[in-house]
């Protein structure tokens, strides 16, 4: 019978020996919110030996885990000096052989999550007696988007099941300051006929006529009626979709491109946020579907629109999240600080870190005990 087990173990050694240095790599180069005080830089990693087996731990009541070290790099920009120091990050606990984890003295197991596929699929719905499309794209982090065709052929789009607004309205945030008209949404489609209907009475609906428009009505939708000014509008919305927030995954972009014939070479694949090329084919594909007789939405119980996420994976989202929060505090201490500092100890605070993890193994749902009552389990 096949070791059901390994895969886990596969994905625990994949964040050991690549998913640690992706976050590290991600977080790194943490700079002032002025840019001209410090900058701080995650240079390596060290993952310790255990000091013990998962026997001792068991009978210890210990956790059979590693420490976790990383070398960091501050720059003081005004004085000109550069500090590298090892700094203490966390104990990270250890996979047994079997693809357990002892906490404690007790051995838990992080089930595996069956979790609908990242990457767009495509819906249906019916409206007076019609039949109309819409899509979904959910990325693996980051805002999730929802379209939807109106009765008369109008196109909305919700991000984060926010109030609805017309499509174009998020294509003309997309475009240049320079060419963001009608005609150039319009130009964005060629020779799809059906398109031109669609488009017409999406526009009919989008009071918006330039980028920094289209900024401020998206940000109004999303922060329930805040006004605010087109440049902090413009910088909200390219934080949504920038790649430290937004992350298409790579199963995603896989996905994405194979079915509408794009290039799934490695390189291709690392594309992970949104660009206004995806944003068309996705809309192209909706009023496809709208103008096909007895067109099919796609299947989401259908096994080949759902994953496994592993523990590897799991372990990591949580990483990174603990990470965040690091790179918030030490922002926020590197604009109070004295300008003299030039020890890197001095910003960064672990904690939020450990208590990520902590949490992950103890209070969270995928975190159980290991039965061992049924040989399946």
């Amino acid at each position: 019978m096949t070791n059901l087990v390994i895969p886990q173990i596969e994905s625990f050694k994949w964040l050991i020996e690549h998913g640690l240095k992706e976050v590290f790599n991600e977080f790194s180069s943490i700079r002032d919110f002025s840019d001209k005080k410090f900058q701080l830089d995650f240079v390596d990693f060290e993952l310790a030996e255990p000091k013990f087996d998962e026997y001792v731990a068991k009978t210890r009541k210990l956790s059979y885990e590693a420490s976790l070290k990383v070398k960091v790099r501050l720059k003081n920009l005004i004085r000109g000096t550069e500090k590298e120091q090892e700094i203490f990050m966390a104990d990270l606990p250890i996979m047994t052989s079997h693809g357990t984890f002892m906490i404690s003295g007790i051995e838990r197991v992080i089930v595996p999550q069956l979790a609908r596929s990242t990457g767009a699929s495509f819906t249906a719905q019916e409206i007076k007696g019609k039949k109309t499309f819409g899509a979904k794209v959910i990325p693996g982090r980051g805002a999730w988007m929802e379209m939807e065709t109106d009765h008369d052929g109008t196109i909305f789009v919700r991000i984060d099941r926010k109030r609805k607004f017309p499509v174009t309205t998020l294509l003309r945030a997309f475009l240049s300051n320079s060419d963001s008209s009608n005609a150039k949404i319009v130009s964005l489609f060629p020779g799809n006929a059906n398109a031109k209907h669609y488009l017409e009475k999406t526009l009919a609906k989008d009071h918006t006529t330039t980028v920094d428009e289209a900024c401020v009505e998206i940000y109004r939708r999303l922060r329930d009626g805040d006004l605010a000014a087109a440049e902090n509008a413009r910088d909200f919305i390219k934080s949504i979709f920038d790649k430290e927030r937004y992350d298409f995954s790579r199963v995603g972009r896989y996905r994405f491109n194979s079915r509408f014939g794009g290039k799934v070479s490695a390189k291709d694949i690392e594309k992970r946020t949104l660009s206004l090329d995806d944003l068309v084919t996705i809309i192209s594909h909706i009023i496809e579907l709208n103008s096909t007789p007895n067109a099919k939405e796609d299947d989401i119980d259908h096994l080949g629109s759902r994953r496994v996420r592993f523990v590897g994976e799991l372990f990591q989202a949580n990483i990174r999240k603990g990470m965040a929060q690091i790179k918030r505090n030490i922002q926020n201490k590197m604009s109070t600080i004295d300008a003299d500092v030039t020890m890197p100890v001095q910003f960064i605070s672990p904690k939020p870190l450990q208590a990520r993890i902590k949490e992950f193994f103890t209070t969270n749902q995928l975190s159980q005990f290991m039965q061992q009552t049924n040989a399946l389990e």
